[in-house]
């Protein structure tokens, strides 16, 4: 058996297929990853092969474009204002289990999407993961009526009613000034 033979039997190597499926992205995109040498591998018999170590190793780090110098900052001009809504709201410590739960089904099923929304993201405080923090992003150009917004707010309020002190919850809308 040659090495590269022995390469693809090894224990511990997987195929670009497979580094796909686990990381919920397309080969091709795995293939890039390959040629920029973000991610090694080697060629056997006309496939990419990765070590489990390497592929655990980039699994842990952010995908995507590296940026190389951050991005400059610039006012907003035009018509277009963008808009936040800021909400911190505390969770229940013992569900919080459940809430990710909810929070990973309405990322499987795409519901709570604040359509005319920008943005939107659902963070936890990293001192205290009991403190949500959801923001939701739209331009003014986006979103014109803004009682869809509230609608749809008040659409997950009530899914999270069990789980959110929705009765302590602040609330801020801000408006951006500059952006990058």
């Amino acid at each position: 058996m040659d090495k590269e033979e022995e390469y693809l039997q090894t224990p511990g190597s997987i195929s670009v297929k497979e580094a796909a499926a686990k990381l919920d992205l397309s080969e091709k995109r795995i293939l890039q990853y390959i040629y920029k040498d973000r991610l090694p591998a080697r060629k056997v018999r006309g496939k990419y092969m990765i070590r489990r170590e390497d592929f655990d190793e980039f699994r842990s780090k952010p995908h995507g474009r590296v940026r190389t110098k951050p991005t400059q900052w610039r006012p907003y001009r035009a018509g277009a204002k963008v808009r936040e809504l800021h909400i911190e709201v505390h969770a229940n410590p013992e569900t919080r289990e459940l809430l990710l739960t909810r929070l990973k089904t309405a990322i499987k099923e795409q519901t709570y999407l604040f359509p005319g929304t920008m943005q939107r993201y659902v963070l936890a405080d990293v001192n205290n993961p009991n403190t949500i923090f959801i923001q939701l992003i739209w331009k003014t150009t986006e979103l014109t009526n803004e009682a869809t917004l509230q609608h749809n707010l008040e659409a997950f309020q009530a899914k999270f009613s069990d789980l959110l002190d929705w009765q302590t919850a602040r609330y801020v809308t801000v408006q951006a000034i500059m952006h990058t």
